[in-house]
C-alpha cells in the first residue's frame, strides 16, 4: 500500500507562483533527460538507465534549478515511465488483442503550458 498526500492549491494562494515554476522547472528536466534517453535508445538502441541519466545529466541547468532531491526523483519518474514502456512491448508482443496498437515511446511534456510532477 502507497499512502498519499494530495493538495490542491488555487491560482490566488500566494505559494502558487513558486510551485508553477518549480513544477515547470520540473517539466523542463523531464524534457532533457527524456531527449537524452530517447535519442540513445533510437539511435543507438541503448536503454540509458537510471544511474546514466544522472551521470550525464547532473550538471545541467535544468538539473540544478531544483532541490537534488527532488531532480533524482524526476529521473526516477522518468526511469519508471521507460520500464512500463518496456513491459508494455512484451506484453504487445505475446498478445497484441490487449491493445489498441503497439505502445509507443514515452512523449515529452508540452514545451511551453506543460508542467510535471513534483515529488
Amino acid at each position: 500500500m502507497q499512502l498519499v498526500e494530495r493538495t490542491s492549491i488555487k491560482k490566488t494562494d500566494p505559494r502558487y507562483a513558486a510551485i508553477d515554476a518549480a513544477s515547470f522547472a520540473s517539466k523542463n528536466l523531464y524534457n532533457a533527460a527524456n531527449y537524452l534517453v530517447r535519442q540513445s535508445f533510437i539511435f543507438q538502441g541503448k536503454y540509458l538507465g537510471y544511474a546514466e541519466v544522472f551521470h550525464l545529466i547532473k550538471t545541467h541547468e535544468a538539473y540544478q534549478a531544483l532541490p537534488r532531491k527532488v531532480s533524482n526523483d524526476v529521473l526516477r519518474l522518468l526511469d519508471k515511465n521507460w520500464k512500463a514502456f518496456f513491459q508494455a512491448i512484451k506484453v504487445w508482443e505475446a498478445d497484441p488483442s490487449k491493445f489498441h496498437g503497439r505502445p509507443k515511446l514515452p512523449r515529452y511534456k508540452e514545451k511551453t503550458k506543460g508542467r510535471n510532477i513534483l515529488i
